[in-house]
């Protein structure tokens, strides 16, 4: 399929999706391409302390299904 068949392809499903979360999540992964993806000195340094209290076992992670669980619920 070339680009233009595949674009028009995408606009037609898009246009039936009644899903408001799905359109969202459409929607952020648009969003998120035009933005700077780089992460923040602030951000780095938030991720650098949790994964410190990881470590030290003062919190836990969920494991990506209960997060993918989650994003689908």
């Amino acid at each position: 399929m070339d680009v233009a068949a595949l674009k028009l392809d995408l606009i037609q499903w898009l246009a039936q999706i009644q899903d408001e979360s799905l359109l969202k999540k459409i929607q952020f992964i648009r969003d998120s391409k035009e933005e700077n993806l780089e992460l923040s000195e602030e951000q780095l340094l938030e991720l650098d302390q949790r994964l410190e209290k990881y470590e030290r076992g003062e919190i836990n992670f969920s494991s990506w299904e209960k997060v993918k669980d989650r994003m689908n619920s």
